[in-house]
């Protein structure tokens, strides 16, 4: 098992009108899809085949909201590798304002599944090196 930094993602993005609730700001479920946009794009960054991240499923998540965000408001997402196992992967995840505050954090475990039997299954070496590889990764999608 390793520990320490690997690589990582930050997305800049806005909140969409969409990912608002009746309160006017974000709605909860919104930060899972900002989260799992920002990992395939990580994912995807490193090479890592869309086959293959079709099997990692999420096994566990913890999430805390610390500030409100709003429709139009420019946001980066940042989705950092802190431990690879066998065949687990644990994220660290932040959604922060332009202005750098915290708005959302938490952390993320997905697992390798098998393709040819139920459950887990060990890393290939070329993925699990490109998790671990450190390389930092950022992305602009489109902001209105």
């Amino acid at each position: 098992m390793s520990q320490g930094r690997g690589s990582s993602i930050t997305v800049r993005r806005v909140v969409a009108w969409n990912e608002t609730d009746a309160a006017g700001h974000n709605h909860f479920a919104a930060a899972f899809r900002w989260l799992e946009e920002a990992e395939h794009s990580l994912l995807r960054e490193l090479g890592i085949p869309a086959e293959h991240i079709s099997r990692l499923p999420r096994v566990h998540i913890d999430i805390d909201y610390k500030d409100r965000l709003f429709f139009g408001q420019e946001i980066d997402v940042e989705v950092t590798v802190v431990k690879v196992g066998l065949s687990s992967c644990t994220y660290e995840f932040g959604v922060r304002t332009a202005d750098g505050v915290i708005a959302v954090s938490g952390s993320l475990v997905v697992v390798n599944a098998s393709t040819t039997s139920s459950g887990s299954a060990p890393w290939p070496e070329s993925v699990r090196a490109a998790l671990l590889e450190g390389r930092g990764v950022v992305l602009r999608t489109a902001i209105d």
